[in-house]
C-alpha cells in the first residue's frame, strides 16, 4: 500500500479520535506523565530489540550465515528505523533481507531467516496471550475471549502445518509451493531439537515480556494502575492489528484498538489514547540507534 494512503488512514482514525476524546485532556496527560516510568520503558524496549537481535542472529546461524552478533543488532535497530521513522515503501524486514544479501547472502535464504524470525516471534506473542487469557479468563468481554483464543487456535495450527509440509515432496513440483516446502525445510532445520525449540520459543517470549512490561510502565505512568495481567491480555490484539500494512507505523490502528480493548474493562479512552501516543514516541525513540547505525553505515544498500 502506497505511504501517502497509509498516511491518510493514519491520519484519519487519529483525527477521528481526537475528535471523540478529550485532547486537551489527552495532552494534560502525556505532560503529566511519569518521567521516570517512561525512561525505565524506553530501556526496556531497547533490550526488547537487543533480545529480538540476538534471537534472528542464532536463526541465521544456524541457516549456515556467520556474521557477527553486531551486525543482526546494527541491522534490527536500522530496520526499526525504517519501520518506525522513515515514511519509506521499504518495510523493516525488507531492509534486513537486503542487508544479509548485500553481506554474500542468498537473497532467498536472507528471506526465510527473516521470515522464520517473523513467525517464531508471532508464537511468542499468541503464547503470552494464550496463557494471560487463561490466568484471567473474564476480563474479556465473551464473544472478543473467544474470538481471540480461536484465532490464536488456528495460528497454532497453521504453523504446525507450515512444520510438516517439507515431508510432502510433491510440493516441489511447483514454483509456487516450493516456497513452502523450502521454507519448511528450514523450520525444520532451525527447529531440530527440544532445545532449539525452547530456545527459540523462550527468547521470542522474553522479548514480548519486556515490550509488555514497557507498555505496563507507561500506562502507570498515566494513571492506568492495572495489573500487568490486564495489559499481557489487552496488548497483544492490538499489537497484532498494527502487524497489518494498513497505516504507517501502526499509527491509528493501534489508538483505536488500544482504547476499544481498555474502554471494555472501564479505563477511560483519554488515558489510554495518552498511553498509546506515548509508546508510539518511546518506539520512535527506541529505534533512533538504527538512524545512528545508518548514517555511519559506509556501505549503505538504500
Amino acid at each position: 500500500m502506497a505511504n501517502y494512503l497509509k498516511l491518510l488512514i493514519s491520519a484519519a482514525i487519529l483525527g477521528f479520535l481526537i475528535y471523540k476524546v478529550d485532547f486537551a485532556a489527552v495532552t494534560h496527560t502525556i505532560l503529566g506523565a511519569d518521567l521516570l516510568l517512561l525512561g525505565l520503558a524506553l530501556v526496556f524496549l531497547i533490550a526488547s530489540q537487543l533480545v529480538a537481535a540476538y534471537r534472528w542472529s542464532l536463526i541465521m546461524g544456524l541457516l549456515s550465515y556467520s556474521h557477527p552478533l553486531i551486525f543482526y543488532v546494527k541491522s534490527y535497530f536500522k530496520g526499526a528505523m525504517f519501520n518506525q521513522v522513515l515514511p519509506t515503501s521499504i518495510g523493516g524486514d525488507a531492509y534486513r533481507v537486503a542487508e544479509v544479501k548485500s553481506q554474500g547472502g542468498r537473497l532467498r535464504e536472507a528471506f526465510y531467516g527473516v521470515f522464520i524470525d517473523r513467525i517464531v516471534g508471532l508464537i511468542g506473542l499468541l503464547l503470552i496471550t494464550l496463557v494471560a487469557n487463561m490466568i484471567d479468563p473474564s476480563l474479556l468481554p465473551t464473544h472478543i475471549y473467544y474470538l481471540v483464543n480461536g484465532l490464536i487456535l488456528v495460528a497454532f495450527a497453521g504453523f504446525f502445518v507450515l512444520l510438516a509440509l517439507h515431508k510432502l515432496p510433491l510440493l516441489e513440483r511447483w514454483s509456487f509451493t516450493k516456497l513452502f516446502f523450502d521454507l519448511s525445510q528450514r523450520f525444520r532445520l532451525v527447529y531440530k531439537t527440544p532445545k532449539r525449540i525452547s530456545q527459540q520459543l523462550g527468547l521470542s517470549v522474553l522479548i514480548h515480556l519486556l515490550a509488555m512490561i514497557a507498555i505496563f510502565g507507561i500506562g502507570h505512568s498515566v494513571g492506568i494502575n492495572e495489573p500487568l495481567v490486564t495489559y499481557l491480555v489487552l496488548i497483544p490484539p492490538a499489537i497484532l492489528l498494527t502487524v497489518l500494512p494498513l497505516s504507517f507505523a501502526g499509527w491509528g490502528l493501534r489508538e483505536g484498538a488500544l482504547i476499544f480493548l481498555f474502554m471494555s474493562v472501564g479505563i477511560d479512552a483519554t488515558l489510554v489514547l495518552a498511553m498509546s501516543i506515548l509508546y508510539g514516541i518511546l518506539l520512535i525513540f527506541a529505534a533512533l540507534p538504527g538512524l545512528v547505525f545508518y548514517v555511519r553505515n559506509k556501505h549503505k544498500i538504500l
